[in-house]
């Protein structure tokens, strides 16, 4: 199986910010950050309840936490398990692709059983993430099917300092 995954938008923790998977068969699960959402993350990240230190290089830190931890919930309401799966992962965090792989394997491997190979790329223009991500994020309706809703208590549970 394999699966596709991008973004549309300028940052992570800018509103409408949207994170995609897709497949090849239409399979697609998005989720749309909110303002209210992204406002919480950046107050609390501020005031060091997470365990990333207030720093440029520790923001960096926490979107890509907050970006896997969305995938994670993504593939999770996909109910995929025991699964060798191939992700195509657009270069939207370029040099911190380590950082991504080892974050995934923990969500994907070690929590739903599934075998993971990343592979990173440009997705081509129109391919099923790239055209759904840009979609999602524009709908501002939300009726676009495939979205999943993602607490800020489910995203913080796996940000907050133990």
């Amino acid at each position: 199986m394999i699966f596709e995954i991008d973004v549309s938008g300028e940052d992570i923790f800018a509103k409408d910010y949207t994170i995609v998977i897709a497949d090849k068969n239409d399979t697609i699960r998005g989720f749309k950050f909110n303002s209210k959402s992204i406002q919480d993350l950046v107050l609390n990240y501020s005031s060091n309840k997470y365990r990333y230190k207030v720093s440029k290089h520790g923001k960096v830190l926490l979107k890509i936490r907050v970006y896997c931890v969305v995938i994670y919930y993504l593939f999770e309401n996909l109910k995929i398990r025991n699964k060798e799966i191939t992700l195509e992962i657009c270069r939207d965090f370029h040099g911190h692709e380590r950082e991504i792989t080892s974050q995934l394997k923990f969500f994907l491997e070690n929590k739903l059983g599934l075998k993971i190979n990343c592979i990173y790329l440009r997705l081509p223009k129109g391919s099923n993430a790239d055209k759904y991500a840009y979609l999602m994020r524009k709908d501002t309706k939300n009726q676009i099917k495939g979205y999943i809703t993602i607490t800020l208590e489910n995203i913080e549970k796996y940000l907050k300092k133990k």
